[in-house]
C-alpha cells in the first residue's frame, strides 16, 4: 500500500483513512517518531498514552516533567528493543 500526505504551512498533515484503519489509530493516540541516520523514520502508535504512561509511576501528583521523562523513557526502550 503507497498513500500520500501533505504536510500544511503549520507542519500538519492527515494520516490517510486506510492506514489509520490499518493500525487502528484514534483520536488521543500518540505517535512517535524514531529517525533513523538513513533518513527513515519509524512510527510507533500508543493509544492512550497518558494511561499508560501515568501506570508507570505510583505517586498521583505527577507533573508535566514526570510524564515527560517517562514518554522519553518508554521510547528509548522502545528503541533498544527494535535495535538488532
Amino acid at each position: 500500500m503507497n498513500l500520500t500526505s501533505t504536510v500544511s504551512n503549520k507542519g500538519l498533515t492527515t494520516i490517510p483513512k486506510e492506514i489509520r484503519k490499518k493500525l487502528n489509530i484514534k483520536k488521543g493516540d500518540k505517535i512517535f517518531w524514531i529517525l533513523s541516520d538513513d533518513e527513515t523514520a519509524d512510527l510507533i502508535i500508543a493509544s492512550k498514552p497518558l494511561k499508560f504512561l501515568t501506570g508507570r509511576h505510583s505517586q498521583k501528583d505527577l507533573t508535566y516533567e514526570d510524564l515527560e521523562e517517562s514518554a522519553d523513557d518508554f521510547v528509548l526502550d522502545l528503541v533498544k528493543k527494535k535495535s538488532p
